[in-house]
């Protein structure tokens, strides 16, 4: 199976007309690599050609690769999902926090999404500052009873339950766990390194701040989670540099794909494995699917992934969003366009990468039209 012909096709279709910039995208099917596109540009200002080893900012994309982790220690029964979070991180309980389950804090139901207001540059670049933050914060809901997005926040509970848990940083956890053993730890970072090699393969976003163009209150739980003035840092190396495991990993498109690939092929790619084959399984559970109190729609969530299925467009009918219709499918997308997702009943792992951000509406968009697309040449 070769994908390559017509995927090539298509993202060069967008690049054309002005959708797309820079793109990496790669896929496995049951654990053999079947795509692996590149094209365009690296940034709006740098006219170098995107390489297979570029480096795409992914924002929540990240997020997929930080609930591996914690579900990894699951697999070794170092987390329980149904625990408090206080087991893994005493200082959380305060204020009412005391019995929220790990999984309703990876589902996003801690009620902790709101950052500083105004959000300052060293709200999300230092990690002490954060982690002590949500120690004291009060929550907008009784913890476990509603769920809304927590587009930074997530990064440091998430964090601060794995160093709990296994007494590693998750930057760590990250790296040896899963980016060492699959053979991409150049290509793979949640924090970048003070590297200049590794900055020059760095690509830059032209960046579109999350609500732009839609008619969000100032005030709305949506820009407390995501505040307007933190989106034109993102380029910024201090940023980068940061350890921010819900919103800046930086990955190639074949990196990411290649993770996803183990896991769309129960747990296992080249003779490496992440997870045990039925830990799968309780990657794809259903946590919940009520409506983001955030996101403003309904969204079905995991322990940190999000789930494939259907949902509606501004007409009412019955859509699809880059993962796909099946219920088994699980990822994370990110701001503006990235996506890392496995659908394991045909055995398909993806990773794409784009530096050009947009937010189509539901059922539309570039990064749809290239899964869909995957997903039509790999059902044939």
């Amino acid at each position: 199976m070769d994908l390559n012909a017509p995927v090539q096709d298509l993202v060069e279709r967008q690049i054309a007309q002005g959708r797309q910039i820079g793109v990496q995208v790669c896929a496995y099917v049951h654990g053999d690599k079947v795509l692996d596109v590149v094209a365009g540009t690296r940034g709006p200002d740098d006219a170098r050609p995107v390489e297979p080893d570029s480096l795409f900012l992914s924002f929540s994309t990240t997020k997929g690769i930080t609930a591996l982790a914690l579900h990894q220690l699951a697999d070794r029964g170092l987390v329980d999902y149904e625990a408090p979070v206080v087991t893994y991180w005493p200082a959380f309980g305060r204020h009412g926090k005391d019995r929220l389950t790990v999984a309703q804090a990876m589902s996003h139901q801690a009620g902790l999404h709101a950052l500083p207001n105004p959000v300052l540059p060293e709200h999300l670049t230092d990690w002490d500052a954060a982690i002590a933050r949500l120690e004291d914060a009060i929550p907008a809901w009784e913890p476990g009873t509603a769920t809304g997005y927590h587009a930074v926040t997530y990064g440091w509970i998430a964090g601060a339950i794995i160093a709990g848990a296994c007494g590693r940083h998750v930057r760590e956890v990250i790296r040896t766990e899963i980016a060492e053993p699959l053979g991409v730890a150049d290509e793979f970072f949640v924090g970048l390194p003070a590297d200049p090699a590794v900055e020059a393969r760095l690509t830059t976003l032209a960046i579109l701040a999350a609500g732009d163009g839609l008619p969000i209150p100032d005030d709305a739980p949506f820009y407390a989670a995501m505040p307007k003035g933190m989106w034109p840092h993102f380029n910024d190396l201090a940023f980068r540099r940061a350890c921010m495991p819900g919103a800046n990993g930086h990955f190639s498109g074949r990196a990411l794909a290649k993770m996803y690939g183990a896991l769309a092929n129960g747990g296992e790619i080249d003779g490496v494995r992440l997870v045990s084959p039925g830990r799968i399984a309780a990657m794809t559970q259903l946590r919940t699917a009520e409506l983001d109190r955030v996101l403003m729609a309904p969204i079905r969530k995991n322990c940190g992934f999000f789930l494939g299925g259907l949902g509606s467009d501004l007409q009412g009918n019955l859509v699809h969003g880059p993962m796909g219709p099946r219920h088994s499918a699980f990822g994370h997308p990110g701001a503006g366009g990235s996506v890392g997702f496995a659908d394991p009943e045909i055995g398909l792992g993806v990773g794409l990468t784009i530096n050009k951000m947009a937010y189509p509406a539901p059922g539309q968009g570039t990064t749809l039209e290239i899964c869909d697309l995957i997903r039509s040449l790999v059902e044939g």
